[in-house]
């Protein structure tokens, strides 16, 4: 990765009459697949956790032992879904490829994000279960990848485990840091949960834009990742959820959410060719997600149409329909000069 240098942060304001009620600090890097950072706000060096936004890496190993596999049972493993009915069934069907059973995930339940599907499980008097996880696809495509690979599947989230051990090296490869660099914690749904460099996660982002379409090996896989996701932005998340509104809003981009305010996007044709984006919300507030996201578009040259202003909107209301404030997005993107690149 290229050096780097810490320039003033992206601010996102909420504003009630007149004036400013809270504000959210943002770090953010642009990158190319080589790994040199185009532009930036903040600190591109931040080391942070991508948490859910690591998905797609983390489903590789599933997609190189896989390559037949069906793109939506792909695009769900890379999922932080809703637990509405159609996620389930596309985890069901990844469990069974390996022949495991709800039994065998290691991620805990939770209710599903889903309202409707919450409420529907509360009408008929059941619990949620760890299928409702939103991690569930990511969990039944690391148990196949055991399978697929002739790893245990027992002890398959600890980060000793070999397919933990392989997670960490991809992301340090695709990232372009050592291994070294890389922190580990424990994520929500108990695997691992990696913290890297801003301009590294979003190098990953790039890498994932970029894979052409070969027969095997590391970005074939990539490239299928990509294609999944793109074509089923409806598994990645779910109903009224950003990843899944913003993806065909934008030929060629792929998004992915992260807890904590974290989020990476993929970009195949901007001027600058195929980018990777990665920014954290430094207080963890989601709410500035959809502002951040759509002024990096921007300034990648994505045209802001009436329905991705739509995702993001600049006047608030309240409940009663009253108009009771405004959001405004401060960018200052710092552009790494032409002769650096």
């Amino acid at each position: 990765m290229t050096p780097t240098t810490q320039h003033a942060p992206a601010v996102v304001t909420f504003r009630r009459g007149g004036l400013p009620e809270s504000r959210h600090e943002v770090h953010l890097a642009v990158v190319d697949p080589a790994g040199r950072v185009l532009a930036a706000c903040g600190d591109p060096a931040l080391v942070t956790f991508p948490r859910s936004a690591s998905k797609p890496v983390q489903a590789l190993p599933l997609a190189l032992a896989a390559p037949d596999l069906p793109p939506d049972e792909l695009a769900i493993a890379c999922a932080s879904h809703a637990g509405t009915p159609v996620h389930l069934a596309a985890v069901e069907r990844l469990l069974a490829r390996s022949g495991s059973t709800v039994a065998d995930l290691r991620c805990g339940p939770h209710p599903p994000f889903d309202p409707q599907a919450a409420a529907d499980l509360i009408r008929r008097g059941a619990v949620p279960t760890p299928l409702h996880h939103n991690c569930s696809g990511k969990h039944a495509g690391m148990l196949l990848a055991c399978v697929l690979h002739g790893w245990p599947r027992e002890g398959y989230t600890e980060p000793g485990h070999l397919l933990q051990r392989r997670i960490l090296e991809l992301h340090a490869e695709l990232a372009g840091v050592p291994l070294a660099a890389i922190h580990a914690g424990t994520d929500g749904c108990s695997v691992p949960a990696l913290a890297l460099p801003l301009q590294g996660a979003a190098r990953m982002f790039a890498r994932l834009a970029a894979a052409p379409q070969e027969r095997n090996g590391p970005d074939a896989a990539l490239s299928r990742i990509f294609a999944a996701m793109t074509a089923h932005p409806d598994l990645v998340a779910g109903p009224g959820r950003l990843d899944t509104e913003l993806m065909p809003l934008v030929p060629g981009l792929v998004a992915k959410m992260g807890a904590e305010a974290f989020y990476g996007l993929g970009l195949r044709d901007s001027a600058q060719g195929p980018v990777g984006t990665a920014f954290k919300v430094l207080d963890g507030g989601e709410r500035a997600r959809p502002y951040v996201a759509l002024a990096v578009l921007e300034a990648l040259g994505v045209p802001p149409t009436p329905q991705l202003r739509a995702l993001a909107p600049q006047q608030q209301r309240n409940w009663a329909g009253r108009a009771v404030g405004e959001v405004a997005v401060k960018l200052p993107l710092h552009w790494a000069p032409p002769q650096s690149l």
